[in-house]
């Protein structure tokens, strides 16, 4: 599964996919989530992602931007 976003001003496509965290990132977006629904009183689902390894590479071929 892949996402593709714009940027917040209108900008380029970005292409992301689900983050891979390992159980202790796991736990910690999870018990964040948790921290949200309770303060917000709403049902607040939280989703990671990371760029695609084209994108990074992209980002690296034109200095990070």
């Amino acid at each position: 599964m892949r996402v593709h976003l714009k940027s917040s001003n209108g900008g380029t496509l970005v292409n992301y996919k689900p983050a891979q965290l390992d159980g202790q990132l796991l736990a910690q977006l999870q018990q964040f989530e948790s921290d949200l629904r309770k303060q917000t009183s709403s049902n607040i689902v939280l989703i990671a992602y990371q760029t695609t390894a084209e994108e990074a590479d992209n980002g690296a071929a034109a200095g990070g931007k």
